[in-house]
């Protein structure tokens, strides 16, 4: 095989270059985007696809399988909304150029979103706060609910813009634009349509099943409550799904994965499992959650807290000495969890010998360090098979009591969130393994091998780090990890890190088994998380079926009953990713706002034809600095399209080199930064 070669660097593009290119010129004045030159191989059919609006008033159309958007010009857009899906007719106008006429709306991407009240004399209109979606609506008197001119708002479209009326909505709340980390979260749970009130139905027979488990249904179960099973999650980890035991055994040890048994709970059919399938996930924003299963669930009958019955579904392994399966029998029980730790503790007693630490664990120290012994195993097992393992710090928010972020920590993971990773691992690849073996048609998470066109991308911009890299034609997820662990911990590596993982496909839920890419896995499927995730809770569904587990919590799936619920599931999880990152993106940027003027370090993430991006690597969000800003000399793009040189004095500006800027401008609806480069 005939390897790429080359020097390992970002990709030419990040996902949304081109719209980020497109609000670059629309932010400094410059013309929008022209249509497409060249042949196109859409012109003149009808298709369909997403729309992505620029506050410049034109917007593009993204059809699947395609490589290349549609242009939509100001004209085509009219009445149209960030997210709608449309149908359009590709056309030429006879010089190569092409664009979208639309046919028709199939649906509506907006519903909801954040706006400010503007008020005369006894009209009343609600203008959105991005000024992407170009979106002004008429308020009547009686659909107010006491807001006044000014107002911050979450209002909800009641009709939409006609080319002969106006876009008409209600207001739903009022906010405090002062608090930050409030306005954010509503205006994510608006923007992305999130449900966020379960029906009353619902809700009552959440309630019907009380505070206590049943003591009957857990007579009929085996009984796990004299072992010491432990929790361990974060610090202010409400719901806890997962709890683990390991122990000596003749082959190697024996693991117990113990998962909260909400399929006993939630049976098809009735009103929690249609409330739990509409939302597909759970969301977590820093200082609230939209939980997929009322709170009476999630936080409380199906969460394993300490030294309370439980009902579960138990993985019971045996693992060998090298880290391999070597057995499973999966099992409904009823446990109680010894202990509710926190990855600071376990890792402090467990890896450090920290003495406070091992104390709080006290007589469960001895009995849970075989879960390190286990941890070390796998953890080896998974080096060999080449699997990724990335490590990127992540954003926590310090939020004060006025809903303000008063600080940004990126926090690394520890042993301890290692150790319950390669647990839930392992016990993801018994279920889906047997499942597979067994033939019983369940929801798989798959993840493809990624396109070669991707790859060919990432290894375009090989110059802009120097790492010298090869890449197979037929790559394994070994030949990607070892271009990352030549960077060793220099501070470009979280974003190199994250370049290749923009290389790959996306991780989806569908019933035909292709494996897992990312973690070099055969079989894999989700089951450790069905408070939260509704693929966790069908695989629950479809090995209950395979035991033969009576009481109508076990189903049989047919094969396109899960083709539809892994598209919806896996589209659902997209949208709460998105939801996540939109709040976190929002609240850096708030933390900006208040530090406009201050110096950061910076690393030069794309080069773009008007600036660059640069992550501002304390805070790990992106900021655009504009050619504009480059007042020490007169920049130049080089030829390679990688990065702009000072034709006086010769400074580069490549994409990989780390840089220090100014930050001199922050919107946070729109998670627009503005930056200037701070002269060497």
């Amino acid at each position: 095989m005939t390897p790429r070669r080359g020097k390992f660097g970002r990709r030419d593009r990040a996902p949304a270059a081109s719209q980020k290119r497109s609000q670059g010129r629309a932010q400094k004045g410059a013309p929008g985007p022209v249509a497409k030159r060249g042949k196109n191989p859409l012109d003149g059919q009808i298709v369909e696809g997403t729309v992505t609006a620029n506050r410049g008033g034109f917007g593009f159309l993204r059809v699947p399988g395609q490589s290349e958007d549609v242009f939509l010009p100001p004209s085509e857009m009219r009445g149209l909304l960030q997210g709608d899906r449309i149908r359009v007719r590709v056309a030429g106008d006879g010089s190569g150029r092409w664009t979208g006429e639309v046919q028709a709306v199939l649906d509506r991407g907006v519903t909801a979103f954040l706006g400010t009240v503007e008020q005369e004399g006894r009209g009343a209109w609600v203008s959105a706060a991005d000024r992407r979606l170009q979106l002004r609506c008429t308020v009547a008197p009686a659909d107010l609910a006491g807001a006044k001119n000014g107002d911050w708002v979450i209002a909800r479209i009641r009709r939409y813009a006609s080319s002969t009326s106006q876009a008409q909505a209600v207001i739903e709340r009022r906010l405090d634009p002062t608090r930050p980390v409030e306005l954010g979260t509503e205006a994510a749970i608006a923007r992305f349509d999130l449900p966020h009130a379960f029906t009353p139905a619902a809700l009552r027979e959440a309630q019907e099943y009380g505070d206590r488990v049943d003591p009957r249904e857990a007579a009929a179960r085996i009984d796990l409550r004299n072992l010491p099973l432990v929790t361990i999650d974060g610090e202010d980890a409400k719901d806890f799904d997962d709890a683990v035991y390991a122990e000596p055994h003749a082959e190697g040890f024996r693991l117990i994965v113990a998962i909260a048994d909400v399929s006993y709970y939630v049976r098809p059919g009735t009103a929690l499992d249609t409330e739990a399938r509409e939302r597909g996930t759970s969301v977590y924003f820093p200082t609230r959650v939209v939980p997929m299963l009322p709170t009476a669930l999630s936080d409380h009958l199906c969460s394993l807290a300490p030294k309370v019955d439980r009902l579960c579904f138990a993985a019971d392994m045996i693992i060998n000495r090298h880290g391999a399966l070597k057995g499973a029998r999966f099992y409904p029980a009823v446990m109680r969890s010894a202990a509710r730790l926190t990855y600071t503790l376990a890792f402090q007693a467990l890896f450090e010998a920290e003495p406070g630490a091992c104390a709080a664990l006290g007589e469960l120290l001895e009995r849970t360090r075989a879960l390190v012994d286990v941890y070390r195993l796998l953890h080896k097992a998974r080096a060999r098979r080449g699997a990724l393992d990335f490590d990127a710090p992540e954003a926590r928010f310090r939020i004060d009591a006025g809903e303000r972020v008063s600080a940004i920590d990126l926090v690394a993971r520890n042993d301890a969130h290692r150790l319950v990773e390669e647990c839930m691992i392992m016990a993801n690849v018994a279920v889906a393994s047997e499942l597979a073996r067994t033939h019983t048609p369940t929801l798989y998470r798959v993840h493809g091998q990624p396109e070669e066109q991707k790859l060919d991308r990432l290894l375009a911009t090989l110059t802009a780090l120097g790492i010298e890299a090869q890449i197979p034609k037929t790559v394994a997820p070994r030949d990607l990890q070892a271009i990352t662990r030549r960077l060793g911990r220099s501070a470009e590596r979280p974003f190199v890190e994250s370049l290749v993982i923009r290389s790959l496909p996306q991780a989806v839920y569908q019933p035909t088994n292709i494996g897992h890419f990312g973690l070099a896995l055969t079989h894999y499927a989700h089951f450790t998380s069905p408070i939260r995730r509704y693929p966790d809770l069908v695989v629950h569904r479809t090995l209950k079926a395979l035991g033969a587990v009576t009481g109508g919590a076990a189903v049989r799936y047919d094969a396109a009953e899960l083709g539809v619920l892994g598209e919806s599931t896996s589209k659902l999880e997209k949208r709460a990713d998105e939801a996540d990152r939109y709040v976190s993106n929002f609240l850096k940027c708030t933390y900006l706002r208040e530090r406009i003027g201050q110096t950061f370090h910076g690393l030069i993430t794309t080069v773009v034809d008007f600036g660059c991006f640069v992550q501002i690597l304390e805070v790990a969000v992106d900021g655009l600095l504009h050619v504009d800003r480059l007042t020490d000399d007169v920049y130049e793009m080089e030829s390679d399209g990688h990065g702009w040189r000072g034709r006086g004095h010769g400074r580069r500006l490549r994409a990989g080199a780390q840089i220090k800027v100014v930050v001199t401008a922050v919107n946070p609806i729109e998670g627009l930064i503005d930056l200037e480069l701070v002269e060497e």
